[in-house]
């Protein structure tokens, strides 16, 4: 197991926090399906579970997001809440079935 402060240190602690914050305001269960890292391009904290659609992120500016990768095509979009994402993804889903915006404009290119 890694310790968690030889991930996490100064600002990243914090933005941990809000990470785990916008979970459970959320109404999401952080437990041993829950894993956090930092991005090693944009730099930004992020919090997902096996359990849960999506992750939340804090960038390095302190702003919390929710993000929607798809399993299709690995686009990603991204929402202020955890209700928008989920509404987004019930709404692909509706449309597309198991692909996306992205995925559907790929198909039909080809």
């Amino acid at each position: 197991m890694t310790d968690l402060f030889q991930t996490f240190q100064g600002a990243d602690i914090d933005r941990l926090v809000l990470c785990i914050q916008a979970a459970r305001a959320a109404g999401l269960s952080i437990d041993k399906y829950t894993s956090a890292g930092i991005n090693d391009n944009s730099g930004n904290v992020w919090l997902a579970s096996e359990d849960w659609t999506g992750c939340v992120y804090c960038s390095i500016g302190f702003d919390v997001a929710w993000c929607y990768t798809c399993m299709n095509c690995g686009e990603e979009y991204d929402f202020g809440s955890y209700a928008a994402m989920i509404d987004f993804e019930t709404a692909q889903y509706e449309k597309h079935g198991s692909e996306c915006d992205a995925c559907t404009t790929e198909t039909e290119a080809a």
